[in-house]
């Protein structure tokens, strides 16, 4: 929890960083997101396939899910974000569950937080992975947790689906948001001292988010039909 606020306020350093200081890396990135709303045809296939290979990779995909927002916009970021999470979850998936099985074992031997998943999976699979996304565990762990499970794929696409939902709605908002504050200082209406309170918010709204659904979600990890 402490690690994942650290990196939410080190993003919003960086942003305004960016925004106050540094006008021609913002007009850099400005032109970046204008590319990739001019070329979807290009643009959508490379975002879907680094999204998806980051995710069986374990890399953050919040990163990605930011970066969807920006590039794209809120809408067809989110889209692009949630098909490209989803399938890159189901990859991982299904490569737990046959060639790195052995591996995930391993992992998972020396993480507590997952030293109850099998039970709680035993119990009710959908309500677990659901409640394992919204509590904000690893989540790229998750998949391979699930895949070594006894988990069936229905129940792991529908749980991934809603438990992703929410981090992934407010980091798209954070992406759509600093671009709209990019094009907005670079246009005039906005002023360069003004502080960018659109994106201060969405930010703090993830922290608050975090802070809820791990506190809310967390111990019906230990009993998914409470």
């Amino acid at each position: 929890m402490k690690r994942k606020l650290t990196v939410a306020v080190l993003l919003l350093a960086i942003v305004a960083l960016i925004i106050m200081v540094l006008p021609t890396g913002r007009e850099q990135l400005l032109a970046i997101a204008r590319w990739a709303e001019s070329a979807p045809a290009l643009a959508w296939p490379v975002f879907l396939l680094s999204f998806g290979l980051a995710v069986v990779a374990m890399f953050p995909g919040w990163l990605f899910m930011v970066a969807g927002g920006y590039l794209f916009g809120a809408v067809t970021g989110g889209l692009l974000s949630f098909i490209a999470n989803l399938l890159g979850s189901v990859a991982a998936f299904f490569l737990a569950r046959t060639y790195a099985r052995q591996w995930v074992k391993q992992r998972l031997e020396h993480n507590s937080r997952f030293s109850g998943f099998d039970n709680a999976v035993e119990r009710n699979g959908l309500y677990t992975v659901m409640f394992a996304r919204l509590a904000l565990l690893p989540n790229n762990l998750i998949n391979y947790a699930c895949g070594v499970s006894a988990m069936g794929l229905r129940d792991f696409v529908i749980g991934t689906s809603i438990g992703c939902l929410p981090i992934l709605v407010a980091n798209v908002i954070v992406g759509s948001s600093t671009k709209d504050l990019f094009a907005a200082i670079e246009e005039g209406s906005l002023e360069r001292p003004q502080l960018p309170f659109a994106l201060f918010g969405a930010i703090i709204a993830i922290l608050i988010l975090v802070v809820f659904l791990a506190k809310r979600f967390g111990p019906r990890l230990n009993d998914p039909e409470a």
